[in-house]
């Protein structure tokens, strides 16, 4: 017996808003859909930080990201949030 593939929706947010998943992707457990979320999180963090011109800046409080896994019914199936708390240090003293 095959397993069938479900479609399954990664909505993200962030301080920008919402950016929802209008096409989805297959996968054949919900486990590695979450799992694709989780590691999407953590690239867009990486993005953030490292590559993107809208990174955090001295004076930002940190960074929060967030993706929700909804199933084809719209049901959100699982969260994750990544938070990450900036500490900029005066470096003049």
């Amino acid at each position: 017996m095959r397993s069938c593939a479900v479609r399954y929706f990664t909505d993200f947010t962030d301080d920008q808003g919402l950016s929802r998943d209008e096409e989805g992707l297959h996968f054949a457990h919900r486990h590695e859909a979450c799992l694709s979320a989780t590691e999407a999180l953590i690239e867009a963090a990486h993005d953030r930080l490292r590559v993107r011109a809208d990174r955090p800046l001295p004076g930002d409080d940190g960074l929060i990201l967030e993706a929700q896994v909804r199933d084809a019914a719209g049901s959100t199936v699982f969260r994750a949030r990544l938070t990450l708390n900036l500490d900029w240090r005066d470096t003049d003293s």
